[in-house]
């Protein structure tokens, strides 16, 4: 998988891989901005607390992301007023501002090095009927008492837009310095954390709940925080149901010619995504977006000819010094989903569907499970509720789920190619005896072949030309070509049935 640029240019410190059973007050599985953030809200308190990480801190979502803090969301608020009442249309906008001065707080007491600016965001368009959407989303907003400035045009911005909204006091950083800063932070007030130890199983337990690792180890814990970007342990809430998978992607260069500060996302389809970013003194130019749903698209690497082409033909860069993609889930409403996992397990919190927004919204889930945990309430519980019926009663959901249906029953049709015959670098389905397969050889001609039956629920697997990945189209599981997960909410790897120089043995299948 393609590591981000905050990634490749930020290792930050190294810590254990958990190799004994033990026991903690409070288990937060997951060490991105999340669990981070809930690790440094509870850490207030004298407790016992661990993070357990899959891979690395800040190696998941929260390190492939654009960086941009906001409440600016694209045209959400009368979505959610029309919906919900105009009561929660603003309380979403104070949870996300709260959310926002939190990292801000973070940053300025322990001086944590990581680019971060106030800077507005914008949203524009250069369509004339989405100018509609912008214009009626900026009156609900004026009720709302949201500061949105509308805009005819955008200072120093090369790109000709037909109207635009402007939220000031926003912010943008380098989201992996974030981390690793924050990391340090928890680890210095008493906080466990371990990378490299995958969960693969929680159960009941008569003092808690136990969690399995996939080295074997246990953890005892009261409380349990599924701090991932997915939920892998469901407890029949259904959220494989309630949220999906979209892929999005980004690229990074310096920019040649300044322009004006900030972050900018667009309204129409595709989706662009653009924002500035310094260091050391050199101006780099973020572009991306051209998001799809996971496992919905037959050429992933061609999508960045696309953003290219865009960055090219709208601003002077240099360059593209890297390239990566990202995965994010989103709520059926648009809402994420955080706080008690269900009725039945109230000492179990999750925090998900954030909707591409995961910065702001990783801080306010934190606000939101630690005052649950310690206070048993928060002003937000409600907004937020994983449990809310509004989740389920809308016409996303009924989509959503009948594109799922149909995606599992097309995956069993028998399709694929015969031949073995696989270039290096690409990956094809093949049957084999009349199954389907995952074939792919690597770059020194190995080939592997798995068994694209999907861990999670049984949809069939899509290869991904970018990432040499098996995604699925159901659920948003992502597994390696050597049959090692990517992404949840499976937690089973693929079966690998053959690796080899030359062909696949026979007798492996």
């Amino acid at each position: 998988m393609e590591n981000s640029f905050w990634i490749i240019n930020n290792q930050g410190e190294s810590y254990p891989t958990l190799d004994k059973d033990i026991e903690t007050e409070y288990l937060i599985v997951g060490a991105g901005l999340t669990g981070l953030h809930t690790a440094y809200m509870l850490s207030k308190q004298n407790k016992k607390i661990i993070v357990v990480e899959s891979d690395k801190v800040g190696y998941g979502s929260s390190g492939r992301n654009t960086g941009k803090i906001t409440s600016s969301h694209g045209l959400i608020y009368e979505s959610i007023s029309k919906k919900y009442g105009e009561e929660k249309a603003r309380l979403y906008y104070e949870a996300n501002e709260e959310g926002l001065r939190l990292i801000k707080d973070i940053v300025k007491k322990y001086n944590i090095d990581c680019n971060f600016e106030e800077v507005p965001n914008y949203i524009f368009t250069q369509d004339e009927d989405s100018l509609k959407q912008i214009k009626s989303e900026y009156k609900t907003c004026e009720k709302l008492q949201i500061p949105y400035e509308y805009l005819n045009k955008i200072e120093d911005f090369p790109i000709e837009i037909k109207g635009a909204l402007k939220l000031d006091n926003q912010a943008q950083f380098n989201s992996k310095k974030y981390m690793d800063g924050l990391a340090k932070v928890v680890s210095s007030k008493g906080v466990d954390i371990y990378e490299n130890t995958p969960v693969v199983g929680l159960e009941k337990d008569k003092d808690g709940y136990i969690v399995k690792t996939r080295n074997n180890k246990t953890i005892k814990a009261k409380i349990v925080v599924i701090a991932s970007s997915n939920i892998w342990h469901d407890e029949l809430g259904l959220y494989f149901t309630k949220e999906h998978a979209y892929r999005s992607y980004l690229t990074i260069s310096k920019l040649n010619k300044p322009i004006a500060k900030g972050m900018f996302i667009n309204v129409e389809k595709p989706s662009k995504t653009v924002r500035t970013y310094t260091d050391k003194g050199q101006d780099y130019l973020i572009c991306g977006g051209f998001d799809h749903k996971t496992g919905k698209c037959d050429n992933e690497s061609k999508i960045f000819d696309d953003i290219v082409d865009f960055a090219k033909n709208n601003f002077k860069i240099g360059i593209i010094e890297q390239r990566w993609s990202t995965q994010d889930y989103i709520a059926t409403d648009n809402i994420p989903y955080i706080g008690h996992i269900s009725k039945d397990e109230p000492d179990i919190y999750i925090a998900t569907g954030f909707c591409k927004w995961g910065i702001s919204t990783s801080a306010i889930a934190s606000i939101v499970i630690s005052d649950l945990i310690l206070n048993h309430k928060s002003k937000y519980q409600d907004l937020f509720n994983p449990s809310r019926v509004g989740s389920y009663l809308n016409l996303n959901y009924l989509k959503e789920n009948t594109i799922m249906a149909y995606d599992y029953i097309k995956g069993k049709i028998k399709k694929g190619s015969m031949e073995l015959d696989i270039a290096k670098g690409e990956g094809k389905v093949v049957v084999i005896d009349g199954d389907k397969y995952g074939a792919y050889r690597d770059k020194n001609g190995k080939l592997f072949v798995v068994d694209i039956t999907c861990t999670h629920l049984g949809c069939e697997l899509k290869f991904n030309s970018f990432e040499k990945s098996w995604d699925c189209p159901c659920h948003g599981s992502r597994f390696n070509y050597d049959g090692s997960i990517l992404n949840g909410p499976a937690l089973k790897p693929l079966k690998l049935l053959g690796m080899g120089d030359n062909d696949i043995d026979p007798d492996l299948v």
